[in-house]
Parts: structure tokens; sequence; C-alpha cells
């Protein structure tokens, strides 16, 4: 478990990110350029890789449960170390990629 020391820049870091994400979007609700379209997608794909760095710790032999407690806030998270839970973080992924793929190369 990490120390709150080091969990404030990262919760900051986030928050920060997310803040940055409201503000596109209300930015392509305003304008309808391509680029507007593609930023929210890339921030959320962001958003993805520092979440999954966040919950992957080191993998270990035993199987893992598929659900665990964040590591802050109230709730659970999608087990990166459960064979099902990396399929799903994979997915998301490959689905960020090919949405924000299809919005650049879109009319």
């Amino acid at each position: 478990m990490r120390s709150s020391k080091s969990g404030k820049p990262l919760s900051l870091t986030i928050l920060f990110i997310f803040a940055i994400f409201l503000l596109s979007v209300v930015w392509t609700l305003r304008s309808d350029t391509k680029i507007a379209r593609i930023v929210p997608l890339i921030l959320v794909l962001i958003l993805t890789i520092l979440s999954f760095l966040h919950y992957a710790p080191a993998p270990k032999t035993k199987q893992q449960p598929l659900f665990v407690p964040k590591r802050f806030g109230i709730g659970i998270s999608v087990n990166p170390n459960n064979p099902t839970g990396r399929l799903f973080w994979y997915l998301v992924f490959a689905v960020m990629t090919i949405l924000i793929i299809v919005v650049a190369f879109s009319n």
C-alpha cells in the first residue's frame, strides 16, 4: 500500500487530468472541429493508462480476485493482475484507440 504522501501527488494529477477532460468536453460541445472531437478521447485514453499503471502492482503467482478495493476513494476496481481483468483493460485500450482513429479519419 502506498503512503498518504505518495498518494497525494497522484490524486492531484488525476484531478488535474479530469479537469482538463471536462474543459475539453465543454470545448467539444461548443465547436465542431475534428481536433475538438479527438482531444477528449485522447484524454480518456491517458486516464485509462494512468489508472492501469496505478492499479497494476507486481504480478503474484496465485490467482488474484477480479474486483479489488480502490486504492483511494470509495468503491472497487477491475484488478489487472487477474487474467480476465487484464483482458478487460486491454479491451478498453483497444476501444479507445479505435475510437480515436475513427474520429480522426471520419468526415
